[in-house]
């Protein structure tokens, strides 16, 4: 019975030593295993060889008998070293915002990738950190202009100098939703949906045993609050 194949250790320690910095342990061992399935005829040892050749180094001296039939069997400029596949993931949709705010435009996309990757806890934290931005900068602030202390107190605590809570921000747009007229409702429906981020986003921010689900920002309806806000903020003047 013929000895199982395996890359003689030696190889690898001087090939770690010789390719530190250009290419990583998991690269190199998985470049070696990839070689050997396309060309099953070589041995590890001489995969390994295939290898280096592109770094101009060989372990050719590590070689034993089989080692050194076995590379004599192929062309070795025949032989390609496959690349790793990398499959890319298809980003998606999960929230847009019309907005010329770069700063807005890139939290976004960040909250894009993160519902893509199954990243629910942090999906739903950037949430609410956009929702809170956009109550402040693209409603209150927009309503009411910072000309007085009377407007500015309703988005931003003069007591410890920056902006109210998102609790305090929705309690504060709720109760000047008749200021808005016709779009009175608008502004009440926008509170009840935008306060679905408030309690969950803080436990999950603070508590070591919430973990997101995907059902749990799924039945938030974040889309159907950034076009509802999207709609108030066109309205106002």
């Amino acid at each position: 019975m013929s000895k199982p194949d395996r890359l003689d250790p030696r190889i690898f320690k001087w090939l770690k030593k010789r390719l530190q910095g250009e290419v990583s342990e998991h690269t190199l061992r998985s470049a070696i295993s990839r070689i050997r399935g396309n060309v099953p005829s070589l041995t590890l040892n001489a995969a390994a060889e295939v290898f280096t050749k592109k770094h101009k180094v060989s372990v050719q001296k590590f070689f034993n008998e089989r080692d050194r039939a076995a590379i004599k069997t192929i062309k070795m400029e025949k032989v390609k070293i496959p690349a790793r596949s990398r499959s890319r993931r298809k980003i998606i949709e999960f929230a847009k915002y019309d907005t010329k705010d770069d700063l807005l435009k890139a939290h976004v996309e960040e909250i894009k990738k993160t519902y893509t990757f199954s990243c629910y806890t942090t999906t739903f934290i950037l949430c609410r950190k956009v929702l809170e931005n956009l109550i402040i900068h693209h409603l209150l602030k927009k309503k009411y202009p910072e000309k007085s202390k009377q407007h500015r107190e309703k988005y931003y605590d003069f007591t410890k100098k920056r902006f109210w809570d998102f609790s305090i921000l929705l309690s504060n747009l709720r109760s000047s939703s008749s200021d808005f007229g016709s779009e009175r409702k608008l502004v009440e429906r926008i509170c009840d949906l935008a306060g679905g981020f408030k309690e969950t986003a803080n436990e999950m921010t603070h508590s070591l045993y919430h973990i997101a689900r995907k059902s749990e920002i799924d039945e938030k309806g974040f889309q159907q609050i950034l076009d509802l806000i999207t709609r108030l903020e066109n309205s106002i003047a």
